[in-house]
C-alpha cells in the first residue's frame, strides 16, 4: 500500500457523527470502534474518495505534523482498519 491507495467502507461498516467522535459500526461482527482527533480526519478524507495521499495533506495542513510523520502515520492508521475488516483495499 502506497499513499496512491484508494481504500472504500465496506457495506456492513456504518459510520456516524456522534459529538467530536465518529462512531463506526460493524454490522457483520457487531463492534463498536470510536475515532476522533486524526483518525476521525483519515476516515472522512477516504469516505469522501480521496487516497492516502489526501489524507497525509489533511493531516499536514490541520495538525501542523511533518509530512513524512503524517504519511507513516496515516498508512499504519489504514492498515489497522483494514485488520479490522473496516476498510478494503
Amino acid at each position: 500500500m502506497d499513499l496512491e491507495t484508494k481504500l472504500s467502507i465496506p457495506p456492513q461498516v456504518m459510520s456516524r457523527l456522534v459529538g467530536d467522535e465518529t462512531v463506526l459500526l460493524d454490522l457483520a461482527s457487531g463492534v463498536y470502534f470510536g475515532l476522533d482527533g486524526v483518525g476521525k480526519r483519515i476516515w472522512e478524507s477516504v469516505a469522501d474518495g480521496n487516497n492516502l495521499g489526501a489524507a497525509v495533506e489533511v493531516i499536514v495542513a490541520e495538525y501542523k505534523v511533518e509530512e513524512t510523520q503524517a504519511q507513516a502515520d496515516v498508512i499504519a492508521f489504514a492498515n489497522q482498519l483494514i485488520e479490522r475488516g473496516l476498510f478494503v483495499v
